[in-house]
């Protein structure tokens, strides 16, 4: 399966391989298509984007899971204990994704091992891993049901050794909970907390970043659903992994909680905020030695979890993260204001600026669909406007640390535009927020998206599109952008937006222009019935009992509110449409 495709290049450069080559291989390599080398999928790995499907989380998965994911469009496959989403990979592979298919949807270990034991999958797989694979006896029902072709002796048959370990660290992994260790007496603890760690964790570690220390919070029970009625929120669960050199806290906030946060280091204190449904709660720890800045705040949307990593100024093992005081929650009053600094500065078409901000203070993480507002003082009088930030990978390399990245597009007869868009690396500005009223949780049931976008507005569907896509529960089935400009040259990000919609076929783009140049092939006009009508399937859009579809719109306020009429004309409901105005 995993094999190394040795080719010969032409008189061009390029590379193929001869009918004799083809003949004599024993091991069916193929020619890859341009654009799919080993270093093609190294980079691809790299990039950010999530290879998993699952949002990057790792979960045990059962046999039945497994044996669900048989397709090449949805491929996952077990090895050693290990389930991998192979789906991405299927292309980069140079026997061909049919040979790569015969192990998808099962345990593919003995397959592995008779065609090439000797490739480092973990490594070339690593961005792909879903978790461990679940060895769990069947229940008598499913023992005994004569409908299953599978016998009985496999269904009981004992996971070896190898097997066992593999499954029972990853699991330690998924769950946080810390691994099984000997004890400890009194008299040899000094020397066991400068002592290396044992041979299975070392092998676990050798080749990657693994935690090496992990605590027993996350083994708690899970995060109740907040009630909006209640007079305080549900307590807020944390826990914490460390490697040598950075130590990460987890904060669980509840599947589709949607938070917003920041963090911060203060006097040799790590600060955490974390904002939910209306409550602040935050986390001080005093670190057992001292952490240093930038820090790293990231948020996984499917599940909630918000994570801080700090990194260590002496690489050392701790024995735990330090003191930890959890503060009392209060209501959010007012949005906050905070000075940012600009970090990056990049052009992302010939009228619109992509600036990358960091608070001084910290790190922000801003709820996803919601905004924040710029102020300006020009001539005695404070001007402010609204602003989505787009995330990572939308037009910017990420090499600023968990930075606000807001598109500015220039309006010459604009009184604050041109102001930001006149911006250099290392001036300040002042943002307030976050504001706005999406609930990611109203997307609970959502399998179709339908995103209806104009000029800037944009910017709140970009984080929305990268999450219908990532989630796994439910599987998103399409995702539906309608995206008005006035030219071609006005159509923000499409490069980006052209690729993932290459790369997943349930992403649809469809681009339509007022003002089309004599080469434009694609949709004209503006939002109307018949356009709808045209591009959308017209029973998709009527609103049922159970709906599993939701459309969001955001653009100029009178574009916004034509597009809520005529989709309430379709047949969709209030409940299941939101616009985004600034």
């Amino acid at each position: 399966m995993f094999c190394c495709c040795l080719q010969h290049k032409n008189n061009s450069g390029s590379e193929t391989s001869t009918d004799s080559e083809t003949q004599s291989n024993p091991r069916n390599k193929c020619a890859l298509q341009p654009g799919h080398s080993l270093m093609d999928w190294i980079r691809l790995g790299n990039s950010g984007k999530d290879l998993t499907g699952v949002g990057g989380r790792i979960r045990p998965v059962t046999h039945t899971e497994l044996a669900a994911h048989n397709t090449q469009k949805d491929a996952w496959l077990a090895i050693r204990g290990r389930v991998y989403n192979i789906t991405h990979y299927l292309p980069y592979h140079p026997g061909g994704p049919e040979e790569l298919m015969r192990g998808a949807g099962m345990d593919a270990t003995q397959l592995f091992d008779k065609v090439h034991p000797w490739v480092n999958y973990d490594s070339l797989l690593a961005k792909c891993l879903v978790g461990p694979l679940r060895y769990d006896l069947p229940d008598a029902e499913e023992l005994f049901d004569t409908s299953s072709p599978s016998s009985k002796s496999d269904r009981l048959r004992e996971p070896s050794k190898a097997q066992e370990l593999v499954r029972k660290s990853m699991e330690n992994l998924a769950n946080c909970i810390t691994p099984v260790r000997k004890k400890i007496s009194n008299k040899s603890e000094e020397n066991a907390k400068g002592s290396p760690p044992s041979k299975i964790m070392q092998s676990l570690i050798q080749s990657s970043d693994l935690p090496v220390s992990i605590s027993r919070r996350a083994a708690a029970s899970p995060v109740k659903k907040a009630d909006k009625n209640t007079e305080t929120p549900t307590p807020m669960r944390y826990d914490w992994i460390q490697t040598s050199t950075k130590l990460t806290i987890s904060v669980y906030t509840g599947p589709l909680a949607n938070p917003g946060g920041c963090a911060r280091i203060t006097d040799g204190f790590l600060l955490i905020e974390v904002a939910t449904n209306g409550w602040l709660r935050t986390l001080k720890i005093t670190p057992e030695a001292t952490l240093q800045e930038p820090l790293q705040l990231r948020v996984f949307a499917e599940s909630g979890k918000v994570e801080v990593i700090a990194r260590k100024v002496e690489s050392s093992l701790w024995k735990g993260c330090g003191e930890v005081v959890l503060g009392v929650p209060k209501k959010i009053s007012s949005p906050r204001t905070m000075e940012c600094r600009i970090m990056r500065v990049d052009r992302v078409s010939h009228d619109t600026t992509l600036l990358s901000l960091t608070p001084k203070a910290g790190p922000v993480l801003v709820p996803l669909g919601h905004h924040v507002r710029i102020h300006e003082q020009m001539e005695g009088s404070e001007l402010v406007r609204s602003y989505t930030p787009v995330g990572e990978g939308w037009g910017a390399t990420d090499d600023v640390l968990s930075a606000l990245r807001l598109a500015v597009k220039k309006y010459d007869s604009g009184a604050m535009s041109p102001l930001l868009a006149s911006l250099k690396i290392s001036d300040v500005v002042t943002l307030s927020g976050p504001y706005g009223n999406f609930e990611l949780s109203k997307l609970k049931t959502v399998k179709v998206m339908y995103l209806i976008a104009a000029g800037t507005g944009i910017t709140p569907m970009l984080g929305l599109v990268k999450f219908m896509l990532a989630r796994s529960n439910p599987r998103c089935e399409r995702v539906h952008l309608l995206f008005f400009n006035k030219t071609e040259q006005d159509i923000l990000f499409n490069d980006i937006l052209e690729d993932i919609a290459k790369e997943d076929d349930r992403f649809v783009v469809t681009n339509i222009l007022s003002n089309a140049g004599p080469s434009w092939i694609g949709h004209t006009g503006r939002i109307s019935k018949e356009l709808l009508k045209n591009i959308f399937d017209k029973d998709s859009m009527k609103c049922y009992t159970k709906c599993t579809h939701y459309a969001c719109i955001c653009g100029p306020n009178e574009f916004t509110h034509t597009s809520l009429d005529l989709l309430k004309q379709e047949g969709m409901k209030d409940n299941c449409l939101h616009a985004f105005m600034g």
